[in-house]
């Protein structure tokens, strides 16, 4: 069964997550000694009821922090068209960490796809992970919005519920600036997620191995600005 949590515990852990954007130091939670936190799996049963709602059209998915575990926290919720949330909040802990990412495969081009993984990897790996990488022109990163029809487009090539990969990245661009800011600028970095679908193959296996059903990534609209 899923994690479901209040209002009011929702209400603090994204507090607490938005105390953390003047912080100075970088973001120790993501890595487990030399491992790196990668992403988050979302249970396919989980998924299944996330999406059946009626009248859901958006599928958000919001940043927390837990002070007194030191964790960072995924929370996801659906929304109708007139943005109201229709959904228990599905609370998820990510505890994916590894020494190395693995391949990725899906509707977002692979060679795209691994550059922002491995920015990831790169600035997790060397300890540079803090608060302005979760800065946008729109201000500190809350969450994302994914509309539910492009994520259900994930399911089509499968035969039964697929396990649901939130794969963390780090996307390389350069804010609008004046001639004499870009020439400084050697590129920013924003914090990503992508969804992967992974074939449940029936093994106990929770290796992220590319087959011919698994992979559909998408990014979608950050929070803010579309929260």
């Amino acid at each position: 069964m899923p994690k479901f949590i209040s209002d009011e515990v929702f209400a603090k852990w994204a507090a607490q997550w938005q105390a953390l954007e003047h912080s100075r130091e970088p973001f120790g939670f993501f890595n487990l000694g030399s491992k790196l936190l990668l992403g988050d799996y979302f249970d396919g049963d989980d998924f299944e009821t996330l999406v059946s709602t009626p009248g859901i059209a958006v599928i958000k998915v919001r940043f927390g922090f837990e002070t007194g575990e030191n964790a960072f926290k995924l929370v996801l919720f659906g929304v109708d068209n007139a943005g109201q949330i229709i959904t228990p909040y599905y609370a998820h802990t990510p505890a994916d960490f590894r020494e190395a990412g693995d391949g990725p495969g899906g509707n977002v081009p692979d060679v795209l796809a691994r550059q922002w993984i491995k920015y990831w990897e790169q600035k997790g790996h060397t300890g540079e992970i803090a608060s302005p990488l979760f800065r946008t022109q729109y201000g500190f990163l809350n969450g994302y919005n994914y509309p539910v029809k492009e994520l259900l487009a994930a399911l089509f090539r499968f035969e039964k519920m697929p396990k649901i990969y939130i794969r963390f990245v780090l996307h390389r661009y350069f804010p609008a600036a004046n001639e004499e800011v870009q020439k400084k600028l050697a590129g920013s970095y924003a914090f990503g997620l992508m969804f992967q679908a992974i074939s449940n193959k029936g093994d106990g296996s929770d290796a992220l191995g590319i087959d011919a059903d698994s992979g559909y990534y998408d990014l979608s609209a950050p929070c803010p600005r579309t929260c």
